[in-house]
Formats: C-alpha cells, structure tokens, sequence
C-alpha cells in the first residue's frame, strides 16, 4: 500500500505540473517526462477533470499495473 501512495503522490504531482507550470507549454512537459515510469498513467488521467481524478487516478495506476 505504500507504493500505491507514493505513486499516487508523484502521479499527481506530475499532473500538477502539467496544468500549473507547464501552461502554454505542454510540448516541454512531454519531452521532459515522456520515459518517467506515471507517464501514460499521467497523460489518460488528462481525461479526467480534476473533481473527478481523485478517484479515477488509483484506478489509472492499477490498471497500468504500476504499483504492484
């Protein structure tokens, strides 16, 4: 369980990013994290809008099997 939020805290931090300091300049946010291990978790969790990423998020790093 403490992988899981360790994961979950990186994830969302890398999302935070994204949205609030990498504005205007997603191109950058993408090639500096294109080979982090929460990427493709990252970059589907954008489907999401942020009142919903907080449920969405532990299913999304499952799914991508990242926290066993």
């Amino acid at each position: 369980m403490k992988k899981l939020e360790k994961d979950l805290q990186e994830a969302y931090k890398l999302r935070f990013e994204f949205f609030n300091l990498y504005e205007n300049k997603e191109a950058r946010w993408h090639k500096k994290y294109s080979n982090h291990k929460l990427y493709p978790t990252v970059v589907k969790s954008f489907q999401y809008n942020f009142s919903e990423i907080g449920l969405k998020m532990p299913q999304l790093i499952e799914k991508f099997n990242l926290s066993s």
